[in-house]
């Protein structure tokens, strides 16, 4: 329409009808680059907002993860203690608890920190979406700083195997199914692990009293258990390094506008 227009005011020079008509032309043109840029920074701006909520939710997430690990940890480390007091003569428990807390030691909690909504943003190159250049920083710090800690927690000492090969498989099998992890969902979803503190293994005492004096009879087992106790104390660093800084993060995120 606007071009037939022109093409008719050329054909009668009438100069001042082009010219309008072509201002006419370049506001309209102007006026929908705007609009669509504007429309794009919306857009931008309303995803930005959502992948900053998402991380927010998984940094809590991290945030509730390390309480649940120290918990479980403490745990793990008190199972370790008891093995360590027998073995130096320092605390006296039974054949049977010493096989229970042997084997309970072992266990790891091997689940990731969660990181989903970070590396989707970073997939589809949405950076820029999440804030200034202060909290974008922040965040990418936060993330630098839980892949340092998740080499802590992968950690897996010599401890778990020596014991898996020393412990006969019958009575690992037993402690498996009478001392089993618990396992809780909390009522954000989240699933939480737990040890029973006690349980019976059902076994004949000689058979219990074989075991154990097998185990302890295991070439160098004081020294690899006091390298477990020491990587658990670092994993215990780590999680109250990781808790705080989720925290501090999440606390700083949720008060952005």
């Amino acid at each position: 329409m606007i071009l037939r227009r022109i093409r008719e005011h050329v054909g009668k020079h009438n100069w001042f009808a082009v010219g309008v008509d072509l201002v006419i032309v370049v506001l309209g043109v102007f006026l929908g680059t705007q609009v669509s840029n504007w429309n794009a920074e919306r857009l931008a701006h309303e995803a930005g907002e959502s992948y900053r909520a998402r991380i927010v939710h998984d940094i809590a997430d991290n945030e509730h993860d390390m309480q649940v690990r120290m918990a479980y940890y403490q745990q793990v480390k008190s199972f370790a203690l008891q093995v360590l007091g027998s073995l130096d003569g320092s605390a006296r428990i039974s054949d049977e608890q010493f096989l229970i807390a042997a084997y309970q030691a072992t266990q790891i909690y091997p689940r990731p920190m969660v990181r989903t909504s970070y590396d989707e943003v970073l997939s589809v190159g949405a950076l820029d979406t999440l804030g200034d250049v202060a909290t974008r920083q922040k965040i990418a710090n936060y993330y630098i700083a839980v892949e340092v800690s998740e080499a802590t927690f992968r950690n897996v000492t010599a401890y778990r195997e020596v014991m898996r090969r020393a412990i006969p498989y019958h009575v690992q099998a037993r402690i498996r199914e009478a001392c089993a992890e618990r396992m809780e969902t909390a009522d954000s979803g989240f699933v939480q692990l737990s040890l029973p503190a006690q349980c019976e293994l059902g076994l004949g005492r000689d058979e219990i009293a074989r075991a154990a004096t097998r185990v302890r009879a295991t070439p160098g087992l004081e020294l690899d258990l006091t390298r477990h106790l020491a990587d658990i104390d670092q994993k215990f660093i780590q999680f109250t390094r990781s808790e705080a800084r989720a925290h501090d993060l999440h606390a700083e995120l949720s008060e952005l506008p």
